[in-house]
């Protein structure tokens, strides 16, 4: 859910050995013809849009106050608005990463625009000269706002339901508040619409939650790193505020460290069994959030590795609330580059939803569910690969039917016919599938190839039948999409498009520990990611079941036997099958397009070599630099900076600009993704000027080479010279 300053303590756990084992395939399973159309719809085109009518640097006031709170706590808020006395609609980000991770201009949920420096005018910028009022709130214990940090408990709420109130009941408020935000930040809005504040009219939230639970645990099994973010990272960040160089030193020091108590790990072996804790019952606002008398346009990744895309359940349970948006990616996190990966789209539609919502302006804000497909590997649909739009009147998405397949331990298959004979299929649980899901134990069920396209799209549900040998292990189950053996490019490559998982001793409901009898036959219910993928013609559905994945923390995955059941009374999944998808190509443009569209600069390859390797950043040590010039003139709508270690090794990039006096800018975007074999960062309309890749040997073996690749792309999509 957030960039936690202390990012992968746990990672060194992932570099192990692998050992591969796959079972054959058989069935064919009936295939829906996936329909085509023309004309995705082009945000950027969206007519009777507000216009800049304040001058930003004279004509735009920016006050700071301390409101004080229902205990007597006072937190900080910044409001940027016309000076003009008039009432103006009201954007609302509440946030505990001001001051230390993210600026109070919104930025992060907003980075484009650019200003003519390049640099992200954010919510502030973009929409206080179109007559806005934008107020930025700190989260009590976190950036110069008292009190102690709540980690969106019950004291968060109530702060959010007030500040709401408050910026609704201003002079300078037309009483019409929109909450938005990005990860931590997007789970804000739909805590605040829980409450049910006066005021609120919309919210808008990316990649964030109404439950912490969420954030640490899938069915008891935590998630790496955000496991520990509750533990202490987020503790952390409220006490860096506190130290010499903190924005908050020397000011209302009783408040250093009093969060402590409200940290999770006061629910103790909960935490290890990942059973739903009253911790997490009172940072549970699920219920109220779905229930919320209020428009949601909801925004997230099906391969967040942050945020995943379970926390949007609450939004699922809205059941298709008419008038709620949906914008569902293949995106991840977005960290260093942007919250959605649709460029110049997104802030036309963020745009177009507050003023249709909050000024109360005639405007088109689109289809009201959009699935942005790719049909590339996992990492490139994460880093915004794209191919098609599913567009459709809601979300799930409507017309959507229920296609139960099941697995045949006695051939491997994954088939619309129930097996007639019990069967099984075991493995041995290790740990190994931290570091490469393909080469860990496990077993694999999978289809023939289909005969043609099929767009799977919702809430796959799955009933795993299952016996274990030790008393706790984490069963985890995945879908891939297998490509076939004479794909052009990535023959035989399996990319993740939903996954499952839990600890059987909570079989009878996360909230419950239910002691595991070894070796007896267990239903399993576990929680599935939602999915939107089309399925191509050749490919293959494979469910793989393991007892350890990159995406999980492999705190209990050994296990001498684990055992898959299968047959009449077996293991059995439900996939969501668009009967008659409405596909359109996703061809709109992603960077703001110039006048005039040019040629791109040429390709920029070198390398880089950091001495040694470790997970601390030390200047020419663990780092190596590499300098390189954009040039002036070129159609540079887009950079992407590729590094591929010569041997396996968790490499991550960092981009900076070099100033006017020789010193280097902070980081302009980042590729921080964990994958031992290659990275990727991009930036989107990059300044001229001179550049430098940071390579950072996160970990990996002294002296390895890191092979660099630096592209740009002009406004019309085309790579520069090679």
């Amino acid at each position: 859910m957030l960039s936690i300053p202390s990012r992968r303590v746990w990672r060194r756990l992932a570099v192990a050995c692998s050992a591969v084992l796959a079972l054959g395939v058989v069935p064919v399973i009936a295939a829906q013809q996936a329909g085509a159309a023309t004309g995705a719809f082009d945000y950027t085109k969206i007519k009777n849009l507000s216009q800049p009518r304040y001058d930003y640097d004279t004509e735009v006031v920016r006050e700071t106050l301390k409101l004080p709170m229902s205990d007597g706590k006072a937190v900080y808020l910044e409001v940027t608005r016309p000076k003009e006395k008039r009432q103006y609609p009201t954007i609302l980000e509440a946030s505990p990463y001001h001051g230390t991770l993210a600026d109070r201009d919104g930025t992060r949920i907003f980075p484009e625009p650019r200003d003519a420096d390049g640099k992200p005018v954010g919510l502030t910028g973009y929409f206080a000269p179109r007559g806005y009022a934008v107020v930025m709130m700190d989260l009590r214990g976190t950036g110069k706002s008292e009190g102690c940090l709540d980690h969106l408990g019950k004291r968060d709420r109530e702060d959010l339901k007030a500040a709401v109130e408050w910026a609704a009941s201003q002079p300078w408020s037309n009483g019409r508040v929109g909450m938005t935000g990005h990860s931590y930040v997007g789970s804000t809005p739909s805590a605040a619409a829980a409450m049910n504040p006066k005021g609120l009219a919309t919210i808008v939230p990316s990649a964030g939650l109404a439950s912490m639970y969420d954030h640490q645990f899938q069915g008891g099994v935590p998630y790496f790193l955000q496991w520990a973010g509750p533990m202490y990272a987020y503790e952390q960040l409220a006490l860096e505020r506190h130290l010499p160089g903190g924005e908050n030193f020397g000011k209302n020091v009783e408040d250093t460290g009093c969060g402590l108590p409200n940290s999770s790990l006061v629910s103790g072996e909960d935490q290890l069994s990942g059973r739903y804790a009253q911790w997490h019952a009172d940072r549970d606002w699920t219920a109220d959030a779905a229930a919320a008398d209020v428009p949601v346009f909801m925004v997230h990744g099906v391969n967040d590795n942050a945020a995943r895309v379970a926390a949007m359940q609450w939004f699922t349970e809205r059941g298709g609330r008419a008038g709620d948006k949906t914008w569902l990616g293949q995106w991840d996190h977005g960290s260093g580059c942007c919250p959605t990966r649709r460029g110049i789209q997104w802030p036309y539609a963020l745009h177009a939803w507050f003023d249709k919502h909050l000024a109360q302006r005639k405007v088109n804000t689109g289809p009201a569910a959009e699935m942005f497909l790719s049909d590339g590997t996992f990492q490139g649909a994460r880093g915004g690969d794209r191919s098609e739009i599913l567009t459709s009147s809601a979300w799930p998405p409507a017309g959507a039917s229920t296609l139960a397949l099941y697995p045949d331990a006695d051939n491997g298959g994954l088939g619309e016919s129930q097996p007639d004979a019990a069967g099984s299929a075991s493995f041995t649980g290790d740990p190994q599938g931290v570091s490469d899901p393909q080469g860990t134990g496990g077993v694999d069920f999978a289809t023939a190839p289909m005969t043609s396209d099929t767009v799977l799209a919702g809430q796959p549900q799955l009933d795993l039948v299952a016996s274990v040998t030790v008393e706790r292990v984490h069963l985890i189950a995945t879908l891939y999409d297998e490509f076939s053996d004479d794909h052009p490019d990535l023959p035989g490559e399996r990319r993740r498009i939903s996954q499952f998982a839990i600890n059987p001793e909570l079989r009878d409901g996360i909230d419950k520990v239910a002691p595991v009898v070894p070796g007896a036959a267990m239903t399993l219910k576990p929680q599935g990611f939602a999915m939107a993928h089309n399925l191509r013609a050749g490919h293959k559905l494979v469910l793989r079941v393991t007892a350890s994945d990159p995406d999980k923390v492999p705190t209990f995955a050994t296990d001498p036997r684990i055992t898959v059941h299968t047959g009449p009374d077996g293991t059995a999944l439900r996939a969501p099958v668009v009967g008659s998808p409405t596909l359109v190509e996703d061809t709109v443009p992603l960077q703001a397009r110039p006048k005039k569209s040019g040629p791109a600069q040429a390709t920029i390859k070198g390398s880089a070599t950091p001495p040694l390797g470790g997970p601390e950043q030390v200047d020419g040590v663990t780092t190596a630099d590499f300098e390189f010039d954009v040039e002036d003139g070129k159609d540079n709508a887009e950079l992407i900076a590729g590094a591929v270690p010569a041997q396996q090794a968790d490499i991550d990039l960092y981009l900076q600009r070099q100033n006017a006096d020789g010193t280097w800018g902070s980081t302009v975007a980042a590729g921080t993704s964990g994958s031992l074999t290659s990275e990727q960062l991009r930036l989107t309309r990059p300044t001229p000027g001179r550049y430098r890749l940071v390579v950072h040997n996160w970990a990996g073996l002294p002296a390895t080479r890191v092979d660099l690749t630096i592209e740009f792309v002009n406004s019309d999509g085309e790579p520069g010279p090679g």
